[in-house]
């Protein structure tokens, strides 16, 4: 079991490198001048702000996936909504009150707890 949380919390912290890569792209693609810069420079950011996820992932996601599956009521999207509310909570109390880099940071924390519940299935997936 604690394997399973542990490569499901690794494969949760890939979330600021696809957020990163995917806006990276876009912003590159869509400004004509300098796209190079522009995508290193939102990746970089992206990868400043991980550990908004990690700490969502330590203070609501895994506590609660725990809570969850001691009572055998696991819900995803329980688990999802704690990993946005995290990512909001802390992008809130680090700085980011409003505005474009709060929706970012929030919804790349629900992108960890998904990554996070893709790696627990995949590990029961091998198991069973």
């Amino acid at each position: 079991m604690k394997q399973h949380l542990a490569k499901a919390v690794l494969y949760s912290l890939l979330a600021p490198v696809l957020v990163g890569l995917v806006l990276g792209i876009y912003y590159a693609l869509s400004v004509q001048e300098n796209g190079s810069a522009i995508f290193f420079t939102v990746l970089l950011s992206a990868l400043a702000n991980a550990h908004i996820v990690g700490l969502a992932m330590a203070v609501l996601v895994v506590p609660g996936y725990l809570l969850m599956y001691k009572y055998n009521k696991v819900h995803y999207s329980g688990i999802l909504t704690l990993g946005l509310l995290g990512g909001a909570m802390f992008s809130f109390l680090f700085g980011a009150g409003a505005g474009f880099l709060l929706i970012v940071n929030a919804l790349m924390a629900a992108l960890g707890s998904g990554l996070f519940l893709f790696g627990l299935r995949r590990g029961r997936a091998k198991i069973a």
